[in-house]
C-alpha cells in the first residue's frame, strides 16, 4: 500500500467515525486548535468560490451562558416529543439532543458558521446558494473535530434564538447564522457511525439500476 493509499485510508476512516458528540468534558479547547478547525471550515468549496464565510467563535465563559439561557426553553419542547416516537433510537436521539440545549452554555467553545446575503444573479436563489458554502465548511469542521480528538455536532438551534444572538454577537444586517457547532472533548467515545448500506442507496446510470 503507497502513500497515497495509506491518505486515503485515513480520511475514509475520519468520515467512518465522525459521530455527532453531544457531551463534553470540562477540559478546555485552544486557541490554536480552534483556528485549525475554522481553516478546516476554509478549505471548502463555495459557489463561485466567493467564500462568503464568517466564523464566530465563542470562548467567553459569561456569553456562552447567555446563549444557554437563550436556548434552554427548548429543551422541554424537544422532551415533549419523545413520548410519540416509535423507536428507541429516535428516542435517544431527541433526548440528546433535549440534553445538549441544555448544557450547550457550558460548551467549552460554541462557533457559528455564518455567510453573508449575496445577489447570486437571477436563478440563483441567494439563501440556498448560501447553505451550500456554509454546510460544505461546517462538515468540514466536523471531519477536523473528530480527526483532532475533539467533537462537535451540526445544530441550528441559532434558529430558536436568532434575534437575541445577532445582537449579543453585533452581527451586521447582512449577515446569517447557518450552523451552530458546540466543539469539545467527547465524555465519551462512541463507535463508526450506523448508515445505510451502499447497495441501498446506489444508482447506476439512472434511479431504478442498483449495484
Amino acid at each position: 500500500m503507497g502513500a497515497t493509499d495509506d491518505i486515503a485510508s485515513t480520511v475514509l476512516e475520519v468520515m467512518g467515525s465522525a459521530r455527532a458528540v453531544r457531551s463534553f468534558t470540562d477540559q478546555p479547547v485552544g486557541e490554536d486548535e480552534l483556528e485549525r478547525l475554522v481553516w478546516a471550515a476554509t478549505r471548502a468549496p463555495s459557489p463561485r468560490n466567493v467564500q462568503p464565510w464568517e466564523f464566530v467563535v465563542v470562548r467567553d465563559a459569561e456569553r456562552r451562558r447567555t446563549i444557554g439561557e437563550f436556548i434552554e426553553p427548548r429543551a422541554a419542547e424537544v422532551e415533549s416529543v419523545i413520548p410519540g416516537l416509535t423507536t428507541e433510537a429516535k428516542k435517544r436521539m431527541y433526548q440528546g439532543a433535549a440534553d445538549l440545549i441544555r448544557s450547550i452554555g457550558t460548551a467549552p467553545a460554541l462557533i457559528f458558521v455564518c455567510v453573508w446575503e449575496r445577489d447570486y444573479g437571477e436563478g440563483f436563489p441567494a439563501a440556498e446558494i448560501g447553505l451550500t458554502a456554509a454546510h460544505t465548511a461546517a462538515q468540514n469542521i466536523i471531519l477536523a473535530t473528530t480527526a483532532m480528538g475533539l467533537g462537535t455536532t451540526f445544530t441550528t438551534f441559532h434558529l430558536h434564538m436568532l434575534q437575541q444572538l445577532r445582537e449579543l454577537l453585533a452581527l451586521p444586517d447582512a449577515l446569517r447564522i447557518a450552523v451552530t457547532l458546540p466543539i469539545g472533548h467527547p465524555a465519551r467515545r462512541g463507535g463508526p457511525v450506523r448508515r445505510r448500506p451502499v447497495a441501498e442507496v446506489l444508482h447506476w446510470d439512472s434511479f431504478s439500476a442498483h449495484g
